[in-house]
């Protein structure tokens, strides 16, 4: 790994949502002398719709790197149908993966890719019009900062993994980003920046955003087109607005979550979402005058081997397919011309003679993307493809659903776990079998070797079917056979091409994280506790955070058959989250288990939360505390305590802020069993307890109560200490 400062990686939470916020950049010159000869919102080609639909999780060499003539990697190994697992694809885990540009540090298991037989119908749009092999992400991170760049040519940035919050929010939500002045602010997550939707809106030209919400709907995530109900729609919508003749002249289509080709799922289903759109739209007259842009919002954690062009501290990101489909697309054309997100805005802008944003579509770098199309050529025909038929294997067989502690960040989840271990561990394998009878055949087989599976029981969606064993050291891959009484007989991954994993090593290591989310200046240990049945001394003892390397020191012992610990302390990571990563060696290989966005450092935390008594009856007292502490020593702007739902404000009661302040409601209860939480702000935003946030247990009030722990927290968004052993 190459050596490199620390990452301008700057990141938020929203619950544990992340936001990056890009600086402004100047004003640049409005587009050509030709544009200005057309009036405002009027096309100035013979595109007069452009449809912008964005797909996710995939970058170029995953999807197009055996493609002919194209600038991609052709030589990695083949993926699975459906891919085994969802790839750490957070910003952290990009920048550490890129490596300054050397792009050698990505996942072991993002190193494949996908055939023409795999994604036929891709193939053949990127064969029969437009691809580029040298379009970027916006953003270095994962789906929803490049959303909003799509829309904006910058990003108020939102990266979440949980329920999403904008500017609809309530007060517990909480946003971290960095302004032009480098200043870090807790803001709320509704940004105030120009959108091309609104310049649409003001030059007469129509819009639409088709969106199931959430982390995709980028207009709620901006103050003026947050209320623009009418204007964002089901994707759902998107067939019936081209057949009854209602196409916006803008649109931009985010597919339903179970057809976007996010991982695990299976490649049918996102090609077959894809191909209804472009084939409702070839049947209609908007054909005549549409223009199709079909990309994938982030890299999924995959492999790519083009460094991308730093267009400023905060991209571009890893390269990612782009097709472009018209009647005036030239006809097996792949551009070489540098885009990304923002091109699309650079696009509408320069055929509807709009002026700029002012941000990326400014940058003469910056494709509009014209060259895709030759205005002059004979139009092309439609090319209307059939849907994929789902194979069967696909509606018998299924990954099941795993706790999230079995779910390592970066490894795949899914039907194996763990995915990384030693000689000594434990592998389960896990399918779901989806029929009421019992298979005459249920197998797994691990590197050409073929074992019968247990039924479980029942599980969600089936019968839970697994195969536990220890293996030798080395890397494996895996797939599953059923056969049904009648005869027929199915693999899963329906490709057979086996899943990635698991890779065995020599060597145990369990590792976990003291304080992994805390305030600024604590300490934080990493520990991994190393286990040779060889007792062999390791020769890497490795931690990296944000990219960089720093070497865990023994805590002593020399009696590696049970185990020798090594530990890592820092005080100095800065506010925001990180990405760590154990890279160990006992001289026999590297084995790299990835990590995830912790440490997670916060200015101000809520602590010894509690409620006294733990029960009692209508009419009894019962007194809630929390200790807040803010390293800025700054007074609450709001101090609450929620108990089902319903605010209490809650009053001083001594201490600092800087290193503790309690703070105390009393109240009474109505019966029955109750949950509680707490939310605090300081001047800019807001925080729930315990930076997770957290939902505790009771009070249980009257005699029918059923008894609950109280104190226990009941809900949490936060994750646990890894353990493979």
């Amino acid at each position: 790994m190459r050596h490199f400062k620390q990452w301008n990686i700057f990141l938020i939470l929203l619950y544990v949502i992340g936001i990056v916020a890009w600086r402004v950049l100047p004003t640049f010159p409005s587009h050509s002398a030709q544009a200005q000869t057309h009036r405002h919102g009027t096309s100035t080609t013979l595109i007069t719709h452009a449809v912008i639909i964005m797909m996710e999780n995939h970058t170029f060499d995953n999807y197009f790197g055996r493609f002919p003539g194209a600038n991609g990697r052709n030589d990695l190994p083949l993926a699975s149908n459906p891919p085994r697992g969802d790839l750490d694809h957070t910003s952290p885990a990009a920048y550490a993966a890129m490596d300054h540009g050397a792009m050698d540090e990505f996942p072991a298991e993002g190193y494949v890719q996908y055939t023409k037989d795999d994604i036929p119908n891709y193939w053949a749009y990127a064969q029969q019009f437009g691809l580029s092999d040298n379009f970027f992400t916006s953003m270095a991170s994962s789906s929803t900062p490049n959303h909003i760049a799509m829309v904006t040519a910058q990003s108020g940035g939102i990266d979440t993994t949980s329920t999403p919050k904008s500017c609809n929010s309530t007060q517990n939500t909480l946003a971290y980003s960095k302004d032009e002045q480098d200043n870090h602010l807790w803001t709320f997550p509704c940004y105030n920046v120009n959108s091309l939707p609104q310049i649409l809106q003001n030059n007469g030209v129509s819009w639409k955003y088709y969106s199931t919400g959430g982390n995709w709907d980028a207009p709620g995530f901006i103050q003026n087109l947050s209320g623009s109900a009418n204007d964002i729609q089901n994707p759902n919508q998107f067939n019936t607005d081209v057949q009854s003749g209602k196409l916006a002249d803008v649109s931009w289509v985010t597919p339903p979550p179970g057809q976007s080709d996010h991982p695990a799922q299976l490649l049918q289903l996102g090609q077959n979402f894809v191909t209804k759109i472009v084939t409702n739209i070839m049947n209609s007259s908007y054909w005549s005058n549409t223009a199709i842009f079909l990309t994938w919002d982030d890299w999924g954690g995959w492999y790519d081997h083009v460094p991308p062009p730093q267009t400023d501290a905060f991209g571009l990101g890893p390269r990612t397919p782009l097709i472009v489909i018209s009647p005036y697309a030239k006809p097996g054309y792949i551009s070489h011309a540098q885009g990304e997100f923002a091109s699309f805005d650079k696009f509408v802008e320069e055929n509807w003679n709009l002026p700029n944003l002012g941000q990326r579509d400014a940058l003469a770098q910056t494709s509009d993307l014209m060259d895709f199309f030759d205005f002059q050529q004979a139009p092309q025909l439609p090319l209307i493809l059939n849907p994929l038929p789902l194979p069967p294997a696909y509606s018998i067989l299924k990954q099941p659903s795993m706790p999230n502690s079995s779910q390592q960040v970066g490894s795949g989840g899914g039907a194996i776990v763990p995915s990384i271990g030693g000689t000594s561990t434990v592998f389960k394998f896990s399918v779901v079998y989806t029929p009421q009878q019992t298979p005459t055949v249920a197998n797994v087989t691990i590197n050409n070797a073929t074992f019968p599976m247990v039924r479980i029981g029942k599980t969600k969606g089936g019968y839970l079917y697994q195969y536990s064993t220890k293996l030798k050291a080395g890397t494996y891959g895996f797939l599953f056979t059923f056969s049904n009484p009648a005869g027929g007989t199915v693999n899963f991954p329906v490709n057979s091409v086996p899943f990635f994993g698991p890779e065995v090593h020599p060597f145990v290591l369990n590792r976990s994280i003291v304080n992994e989310v805390t305030l600024p200046g604590t300490t934080v240990t990493f520990v991994g506790k190393y286990k040779s049945p060889t007792n062999t001394q390791p020769i890497r003892t490795v931690i990296e955070v944000d990219g960089l390397p720093y070497t865990m020191i023994s805590t002593g012992g020399t009696d590696y058959i049970k185990g020798v610990t090594y530990k890592y302390s820092m005080n100095n990571l800065s506010i925001g989250k990180h990405y760590y990563r154990f890279s160990f060696d006992d001289g026999s290989g590297v084995a790299n288990y990835q990590g995830d966005e912790h440490p997670q450092i916060n200015p101000m935390s809520l602590t010894n939360s509690s409620v006294s008594p733990a029960s009692g009856n209508s009419s009894t007292v019962f007194t809630f505390q929390t200790t807040y502490t803010e390293v800025a020593n700054k007074t609450p702007a709001q101090a609450l305590l929620y108990v089902d739902n319903t605010a209490y404000p809650m009053s001083y009661l001594s201490g600092s802020y800087n290193s503790g302040a309690v703070f105390q409601v009393s109240t009474t209860l109505p019966t029955g069993n109750h949950s509680f939480s707490f939310v605090f702000s300081d001047a800019n935003s807001s925080w729930a307890d315990p930076l997770g946030p957290a939902t505790y247990a009771g009070p249980n009030v009257g005699a029918n109560a059923s008894p609950e722990g109280v104190g226990t927290v009941i809900y949490t968004l936060g994750t646990g200490n890894e353990d493979d052993n």
